[in-house]
């Protein structure tokens, strides 16, 4: 019964900002749209990822997806829908059926003075971000936020801005760690308030104070607490170089506590837009956070591409953390694919859970168009992680090669074969996995749709 409730308070939620989103782009012209089908048929070799109960599975996975984007002068909306159904053929693990909604809107109400926005993200990660990732370390993850904006300009070049912001983090169970039961799921009260100064037209300096009160559904590990952020801020863009860097001091006062957090506040992005098919972002942040701040919503900084989100599992199972983060990428986009290349680094060092840990690695996916028909491309990807509280190193790595044949531009078949390996410190998370796959999909975006969603680097299942 208490899990049909969460189901139908997730199901309100993605109701509320899917609907609203939906009744606005009803009446939209010139929306775009895509959609698509597919189907997986994969075949591994170790499907417990383990290190000696090795076992067999062959998984059938049929796929839809449904896209719309409506870019206007009083509305911007995008909506992005898909769902996964899992059909374990040897019975190892119960078939499923895995849905993902990626939702944004913003309608400008009074120009300049009165907007509404929505963002909403359902997806899935791991309920233990310690373990391997199998289909029973996966749980429901939703992330919602909503308000309105206001503007009050000054002259042409000064204004005052208001953002204020409901946003609720839900996650569908707590990981299996001390206490054995206890939950990160909270919502909290957000109020953005900045002085933007514009210098020139791509070149805007701010001050800004960001409070903020967070409450979790359970506070026997994570208190409640009350948070202020005091920042100045500069976005400027020279030719095809970006740059958005912010600076302050963070204060966080818990309840229950008398001892007062304050840290440095410190961001970076800067992004080389090489070319029309080409960009470069090389991204740094130190600042505190916690579980839901960065995985799925927030972003430090406007257009930053966030560390954290290479592996949002990473925080669910804590609270509130101090985080040192970098990265660097490189996306390419071909006539009939993108090749990405990244690097990050990151130091976690949680105030609540004993999940303190630094991480780096790297996520590589190079294509070759031999024709308009042919593809063949080869992907990889090394994450090396070690957790303080309880010394124990783990480095996971893996690739693989896919061949990809368009019959159609919208219709393809593909074959792939990948490793993953896993070695750590604790035997039981060591393993080694083969994997081949068949895909079929009609897609008329072929670039929107992966060929494996079951990969130990993301957990999205839509991109």
């Amino acid at each position: 019964m208490q899990n049909s409730k969460k189901a139908a308070r997730i199901v309100r939620m993605l109701g509320v900002g899917s609907c609203a989103l939906m009744g606005f782009s009803i009446r939209a012209q010139a929306a775009h749209i895509e959609y698509g089908v597919g189907y997986n048929g994969i075949y591994t070799n170790n499907i417990y990822r383990s290190p000696t109960d090795k076992q067999n599975e062959y998984i059938n996975i049929f796929r839809g997806l449904f896209s719309y984007q409506k870019h206007g002068r009083r509305l911007d909306t995008h909506l992005d829908l898909e769902a996964m159904g899992r059909v374990f053929t040897l019975g190892t693990y119960g078939n499923d059926v895995l849905f993902g909604v990626n939702s944004l809107t913003h309608y400008v109400v009074l120009p300049k003075v009165f907007s509404l926005s929505e963002r909403d993200i359902f997806t899935q990660a791991p309920i233990d971000p310690r373990f391997v990732m199998t289909p029973t370390n996966l749980q429901n993850t939703n992330a919602f936020s909503a308000g309105p904006n206001f503007s009050w300009y000054v002259d042409p070049i000064d204004a005052f801005k208001v953002n204020l912001r409901y946003r609720n983090f839900y996650y569908q169970k707590e990981p299996s760690t001390y206490p054995p039961t206890y939950s990160t799921s909270n919502y909290r009260w957000v109020a953005e308030t900045r002085f933007v100064h514009a210098f020139t037209r791509f070149t805007k300096a701010s001050i800004n104070y960001v409070p903020s009160e967070v409450i979790y559904r359970n506070t026997l590990v994570n208190p409640d607490y009350r948070r202020q952020d005091v920042f100045l801020g500069v976005d400027t863009r020279i030719d095809n170089l970006g740059l958005s860097a912010q600076g302050g001091r963070t204060q966080i006062e818990q309840t229950g506590t008398a001892h007062t957090l304050s840290g440095t506040l410190a961001r970076i992005a800067l992004t080389d837009t090489l070319g029309r098919r080409s960009r470069v972002v090389m991204a740094a942040d130190r600042s505190y956070g916690d579980a839901g701040r960065y995985a799925l919503l927030e972003a430090p900084a406007q257009n930053l591409i966030v560390p954290v989100a290479t592996n949002p599992g990473q925080i669910v199972g804590g609270g509130l953390y101090y985080g040192r983060m970098a990265n660097l990428s490189y996306d390419y986009r071909r006539s009939y694919g993108v090749d990405r290349i990244s690097a990050f680094w990151q130091h976690l060092h949680y105030l609540t859970a004993t999940l303190s840990q630094q991480l780096e690695g790297g996520v590589f996916n190079l294509g070759y168009d031999a024709s308009n028909r042919v593809t063949e491309s080869v992907f990889g990807d090394y994450v090396k992680i070690h957790y303080l509280n309880y010394n124990v190193d783990t480095r996971d790595f893996g690739g693989g090669l896919r061949l990809r044949y368009r019959l159609s531009p919208d219709l393809s078949v593909s074959l792939e074969g990948m490793y993953d390996r896993g070695i750590s410190t604790d035997p039981i998370l060591s393993y080694t996995e083969w994997r081949a796959i068949v895909g079929v999909s009609y897609l008329t975006n072929p670039n929107r749709m992966r060929s494996d969603p079951f990969v130990h680097y993301t957990n999205a299942i839509f991109y």
